[in-house]
């Protein structure tokens, strides 16, 4: 067995979906390429929602609706994931996703029919996903020949969301120097290039393991999960426009969001292999894991909330500006893995101090912005709030993702994943950010009501109507502002003192403590496709 390991291990780090004329050294920094810029695929890029909004005459929340249509068809593929790596060349698949991200962006540049851009934003959100995954299926046993997740997953989420970041700072960047369009323009032409480096320099038919055909998926499953996420995306992203539920639009989402849950359950306990399986939000520790990401998800969400309407409305920042302060973010990201990786394997810490030392990092962000906001702060002071936010994003995205890997078995890993992106990747950030937004709106209402009992005809700014309304707005939002960070770093005390009280001594199982091998991931999978049911 230790040969065979030795072998396996050997071939794997050559990178063999390569041609021998690319040279070995090249193969893993041409694969990360090929992940970066498949990362910067979106369709419509929400850093660029100001700029798309005047230019199309669409709302906001038009845009953003898009832009979370993109995150909603990522979390949605998780189950697919393996069943196309073990159907497809890895070629074709590489080839394919180019292809697919060349029209989807091309369609969201220039077609202004909302309907279809929302749906090549969700193709788009698929396609990246599963190109990604098949990229790193090729890198795994050269970043780490154990199979150990505690090397791989800091290494994996420090790109993935560097990328991110990456995606924001240059959407920022070529915004400010040319208009919206650039940034598609650019991804075009990115995306082309890697065609051809796929087309010519990976083999074909080459796959890392034996076919399996495509039997036994619940295809419907999958619309109905789909369908039922942008129904509570569409609530989350229009309820403040329409006026929540006293409007007709918000109340009819609502009833269709409550249909398909019901429907999604229904199946999922009607046929043998459903898209999701009601088991796996019975496994151990997903709750928790559930409630974490959704704690997470909230302290990130003020960057995008609250953090740009400070820096645009009090400090006039514009996109490239916004954009430069997500260096700080990359800076916190690569930080935050490293120690992630130092405290779980030379320090031996546990899970639950790890994600502790997350929430304190997103504490100490709230708390700095508390006391930075004014209007006289500069941008360099930012930065470290930046590098704080990035940090407790990179340590409890990876610590959760590690803990959910050591409590779910592999059956249901896959869709415990796409269950976790729900709160993760798809509905958490408009619902957070809906109630950050509702929340700062009730709280402007109480300091207009407040400041203005202290304007009247005596105020020096009194004979400038124009001059006294422009600095009652601006402290009106800062004091605002101010409030609402202290609302945040009160929520984040209370989200430490429930980790403290809980136990996580058992929060790392048995269930997938590294990564199996291919071989034994094929025979799960062929397994599972023998025993379908037909219906």
């Amino acid at each position: 067995m230790p040969t065979e390991h030795s072998e396996e291990v050997a071939t794997a780090r050559r990178i063999l979906v390569w041609k021998d004329s690319v040279p070995e050294v090249l193969r893993f920094p041409l694969m990360l390429l090929i992940i970066v810029i498949y990362m910067l695929s979106g369709g419509v890029y929400m850093s660029a929602v100001s700029e798309m909004s005047g230019s199309l005459s669409w709302i906001k929340e038009d845009i953003l609706m898009a832009g979370y249509a993109s995150m909603t068809g990522l979390t949605i593929a998780f189950p697919l994931l393996f069943r196309i790596l073990f159907r497809f060349p890895t070629r074709s698949i590489l080839l394919v996703s180019a292809a697919v991200f060349i029209i989807c962006d091309y369609v969201c540049m220039v077609c202004h029919y909302l309907p279809l851009v929302v749906l090549m934003s969700f193709i788009s959100g698929f396609f990246r996903i599963l190109s990604t995954f098949v990229c790193w299926s090729n890198l795994q046993l050269r970043i780490t020949p154990t199979r150990d997740f505690a090397v791989f997953f800091p290494f994996l989420f420090t790109v993935i969301l560097g990328s991110v970041q990456l995606t924001d700072i240059v959407t920022g960047n070529s915004v400010s120097a040319f208009d919206w369009r650039a940034m598609h323009r650019l991804t075009i032409g990115a995306f082309i290039v890697v065609f051809a480096l796929v087309y010519f320099g990976m083999r074909r038919g080459y796959r890392q393991a034996p076919y399996i055909p495509f039997k036994g998926i619940d295809y419907l499953g999958g619309i109905l999960w789909s369908l039922w996420l942008l129904c509570i995306i569409f609530i989350c992203v229009y309820g403040e426009h329409y006026d929540w539920f006293d409007s007709e639009e918000i109340c009819t989402a609502a009833v269709f969001a409550v249909i398909l849950l019901a429907m999604c359950l229904e199946r999922a306990a009607s046929i043998r292999h459903p898209y999701i399986s009601l088991r796996t939000f019975s496994q151990h520790n997903m709750i928790p894991i559930f409630i974490l990401f959704g704690c997470m998800s909230l302290m990130s969400t003020m960057v995008s909330s609250v953090q740009n309407i400070y820096t645009g409305a009090v400090l006039g920042f514009d996109a490239r500006h916004n954009a430069d302060l997500c260096w700080g973010v990359v800076a916190g990201i690569a930080v935050g893995a490293g120690v992630f990786f130092v405290a779980l394997k030379r320090w031996k810490w546990r899970i639950k101090s790890i994600v502790l030392a997350g929430f304190v990092s997103f504490l100490l962000y709230q708390i700095q912005l508390y006391f930075l906001i004014d209007a006289s702060t500069e941008k360099y002071m930012l930065y470290m709030p930046m590098v704080f936010k990035g940090a407790g994003v990179s340590i409890v995205y990876t610590s959760l993702t590690y803990a959910l890997a050591g409590s779910v078995t592999f059956a249901y890993y896959f869709e415990a994943m796409c269950v976790i992106g729900f709160i993760r990747t798809s509905f958490g950030g408009p619902l957070n950010s809906a109630i950050i937004t509702r929340l700062l709106n009730h709280v402007k209402q109480a300091a207009t009501a407040e400041l203005g009992s202290y304007v009247d005809q005596m105020h020096p700014m009194a004979d400038s109507f124009t001059a006294v309304l422009g600095e009652f707005q601006r402290q009106m939002l800062m004091v605002s502002l101010k409030e609402i960070y202290g609302y945040a770093a009160i929520a984040a005390v209370l989200i430490l003192l429930a980790i403290l009280a809980s136990d996580y001594r058992r929060y790392v199982g048995s269930g997938l403590n590294g990564m199996l091998k291919l071989t034994q991931v094929w025979k799960v999978v062929r397994g599972r496709t023998q025993t379908t049911l037909y219906d």
